[in-house]
């Protein structure tokens, strides 16, 4: 598979933190004390085999984001993450996260975003086969109104940043809980600021909210599985092109979908979309890109044929100039 698995468009910083670097950061800050082993620690930063839903996996981030809450720790985080990516062989990541769930001892959203922006200019400047961009995700807790304000200024400090690491905003969170149209005045600030954007739908909400981040103006579909339960959907996710960031254990751990053999990514791709094989959360559900490949070869009834259109597809839809795009091209 050495020519598989050399991109990924959908990887959360918080849920893929290097375990070795997260455990010393977060003895510094007392997020945990001496007596915690590196086995407890890796429990507790990793999904339960038990898990039950969705909304008890994204409780899984609560102790990954106590400890970024630093420029410290944001930018050496990024970095070591980059950094393994870069040991696997990939060659493009677009790395999210969420600005204003680290502002709890202070920071400002720009000034969290600086922080992860440092470590990818260092992690870059040491490995130079790996190029990332960094997206910044807006929240969803429930009511639209609850943090509108603070997924606004996610959007703004987004474009404030654009071009200099930062390429595209997100909206992520518990799906699900209010109408996906009560977010549209985000995606309307980032149309006027000429900002890119993806959007998490279709994970445990249903086909209607892919509908909804397609008429909301969504480059990509974050996750998007559900797309496959409406016939009228799936058709128009083929004819927009509307390439899905599908990340098959994450899926199934969230009970999203309920097995590799059953994913929707099959019956997706079998019938034209442009689906694409990303981790989500490298550390949180114990993943790489490339086990993500494995499980798609072994259990999925892909080929590696099949990987390499799909990692075309990642390619294609990366939120890069069509030169960056071209060079990509080249060394798969």
């Amino acid at each position: 598979m050495n020519n598989l698995g050399k991109v990924e468009l959908h990887l959360h910083l918080d849920g893929s933190l290097d375990l070795k670097t997260a455990y010393h950061l977060a003895m510094e800050r007392n997020v945990i004390d001496e007596s915690w082993t590196m086995e407890q620690f890796t429990e507790k930063m990793t999904v339960p085999s038990d898990n039950p839903s969705l909304e008890e996996c994204l409780k899984c981030f609560d102790f990954p984001i106590a400890i970024m809450q630093d420029k410290e720790a944001l930018s050496e985080c990024t970095y070591t993450l980059i950094r393994n990516l870069n040991d696997l062989g990939l060659i493009y990541a677009e790395i999210r996260f969420a600005p204003q769930v680290h502002m709890q001892k202070g920071l400002t959203q720009d000034e969290v975003i600086e922080a992860v922006l440092d470590g990818k200019n260092r992690a870059e400047k040491d490995f130079p086969n790996i190029k990332t961009g960094i997206i910044c995700c807006c929240m969803t807790y429930g009511n639209a109104k609850i943090n509108e304000e603070a997924n606004l200024e996610t959007i703004r400090a987004a474009r404030r940043w654009l071009g200099k690491g930062v390429v595209a905003a997100d909206l992520a969170g518990a799906e699900g809980l209010c109408p996906m149209l009560d977010f549209k005045p985000l995606f309307d600030l980032a149309k006027e600021l000429e900002l890119p954007y993806t959007i998490h739908a279709g994970e445990a909400g249903p086909a209607s909210f892919v509908k909804d981040a397609m008429d909301m103006g969504a480059w990509r579909i974050g996750h998007g599985g559900h797309s496959a339960d409406d016939p009228e959907v799936m058709k128009e996710v083929i004819e927009k092109k509307m390439t899905l960031e599908v990340c098959p254990t994450s899926n199934i751990q969230c009970h999203c979908q309920p097995s590799y053999e059953e994913h929707a990514i099959i019956k997706l791709y079998r019938a034209g979309a442009r689906v694409t094989i990303n981790s989500d959360n490298m550390t949180l559900s114990r993943v790489t890109t490339h086990t993500e490949i494995d499980k798609a070869l072994t259990r999925m009834g892909f080929t590696e044929a099949d990987i390499r259109k799909m990692t075309e597809y990642a390619i294609e839809a990366a939120f890069l100039s069509d030169e960056e795009k071209a060079e990509l091209m080249k060394k798969i």
